[in-house]
């Protein structure tokens, strides 16, 4: 994997900012979660692996990187709120044209 330039790190933490923005405002605790256990990762990959070599250190900082953002659980839960929304809206649409 390469290493990602300058443009693609300001990129991937100004998503990540933003993401966390988002989940703030929505009160989605588990995606905040989610985000900083990333960063926690993402870190701990830069002073870990006292005995790796410079090459498996890097592959291992730049594999957390491309997960910062990554928020399955949070994601999921997401979708399921946006569907049951979606469902809930539709019956009271029907609901209210009989």
């Amino acid at each position: 994997m390469k290493t990602p330039t300058l443009k693609q790190k300001v990129e991937m933490y100004e998503d990540f900012l933003h993401k966390i923005n988002i989940f703030i405002i929505s009160g989605n605790n588990d995606g905040i979660r989610e985000l900083v256990n990333n960063a926690d990762n993402w870190s701990y990959a830069h002073r870990s692996g006292e005995f790796l070599t410079d090459k498996q250190r890097r592959k291992m900082i730049n594999d957390m990187f491309q997960k910062l953002c990554d928020t399955p659980k949070a994601d999921k839960a997401t979708e399921e709120r946006q569907k049951a929304f979606t469902k809930l809206t539709k019956q009271k649409e029907q609901a209210f044209l009989k």
